[in-house]
């Protein structure tokens, strides 16, 4: 058996007592990684208690926290995580949450080592761009809790409340295995300069930033903000991946289309068209030209095609064109004539010719 030191001892009864997590938790991953050369089993043992698999707390068996006026809940929970489609991530985001995942799949080889998995993760980026979707199947592929927090919605005039009703919620969920969501981050983390009550918005900051350094390894913390500029400088350091979304790029676009049964062909130039749409934007077209396929018999792909054009966000002139090419190609498909093709939108035959074959690639 490993010798542990008095002074180390010490150090550890020390940060035990002052509830000191975070350093308990490091000074126990040290013993860890010793053990492993002398007892790996008993390394082992440990590392599962500090990464949550001997159990802390069985899930459900406490209340949800609630506001103390309002008797609120501060929190959803999900324990179950149904997502509506299979998400299609840009590469660089994919790459980041598969790496999350393998971390946190392997917290006991790491803790073993003396090291730790991510457990704090900030996702940044305009409403709409999949950061809630990403903390659901973040949940759903590690089977554990989603808790949702809406910091908006615990914010009170009066902020040392506000500061209690957070720390009931961390509290709460630092529990048992699970990964809480605090959205609209920003609510809550901001700069630090409010002249209003500088002092006690500084408190309630200071408390949200103390719970981030205590989050435990068995746990996952993803905070969510639609406005990064107004966080308060000390916030990023806490994080271990700061993770930027944005609106989907052409391919991802492309790619979703064809998944809902969009030709390669049309969902190409139909991606190009509307690119810098919001992917939550991009699902209600959809939703949208199915059901007019499905209530009216219109072609989806045609009426996707129109909808779209009322969702262009990038160079207008470019998108109107690409759109205008796709109804060309649409009403080709359907058997109508390059002469009535022209006439319906004023151009030339040989150009509605040489449009139907560049979209064909020859």
């Amino acid at each position: 058996m490993v010798e542990i030191g008095v002074d180390e001892f010490i150090e550890l009864a020390k940060q035990g007592i002052k509830g000191n997590a975070a350093g308990f938790s490091l000074l126990c991953r040290r013993m860890a990684s010793r053990l492993k050369k002398s007892d790996p089993e008993a390394a082992t043992r440990l590392a599962q208690v500090l990464a949550g698999e001997a159990g802390i707390r069985g899930v459900g068996s406490a209340v949800l926290p609630v506001d103390a006026d309002s008797r609120r809940f501060l929190l959803q929970e999900n324990r179950s995580i149904t997502l509506d489609r299979e998400p299609i991530w840009p590469d660089v985001i994919a790459s980041v949450l598969s790496q999350v995942l393998k971390e946190r799949r392997e917290a006991v080889r790491l803790i073993s080592a003396g090291l730790e998995p991510m457990r704090a993760l900030l996702f940044k980026g305009p409403p709409g761009v999949g950061k809630t979707m990403a903390a659901q199947w973040l949940a759903r592929e590690l089977n554990v809790p989603l808790l949702t927090l809406d910091l908006a919605s615990v914010m009170s005039s009066l902020l040392g409340k506000t500061g209690t009703n957070i720390k009931s919620v961390i509290d709460y969920a630092k529990g048992f295995p699970c990964v809480l969501l605090l959205d609209e981050f920003d609510a809550i983390a901001k700069k630090r300069d409010d002249q209003g009550d500088v002092g006690e918005l500084k408190r309630l900051v200071t408390v949200l930033l103390q719970a981030i350094d205590e989050w435990p390894a068995s746990s996952l913390l993803v905070a969510a903000t639609n406005h990064p500029d107004m966080l308060d400088p000390a916030v990023w350091r806490r994080f271990d991946i700061t993770l930027n979304f944005d609106n989907p790029p052409s391919d991802v676009i492309a790619n979703f289309l064809i998944t809902e049964g969009v030709s390669k062909e049309i969902a190409a130039e139909l991606a190009r068209a509307i690119d810098g749409i919001s992917f939550s934007d991009l699902q209600r077209v959809v939703m949208s030209a199915k059901k007019r396929e499905i209530l009216d018999g219109v072609d989806f792909s045609a009426e996707l095609v129109r909808l779209s054009t009322h969702h262009n966000t990038q160079d207008k002139e470019n998108s109107s064109q690409v759109l205008r090419n796709l109804q060309i190609v649409r009403m080709a498909e359907e058997g109508v004539s390059q002469r009535k093709i022209a006439d319906a939108f004023g151009i030339s035959h040989p150009t509605v010719g040489r449009i139907i074959k560049d979209h064909k690639g020859g």
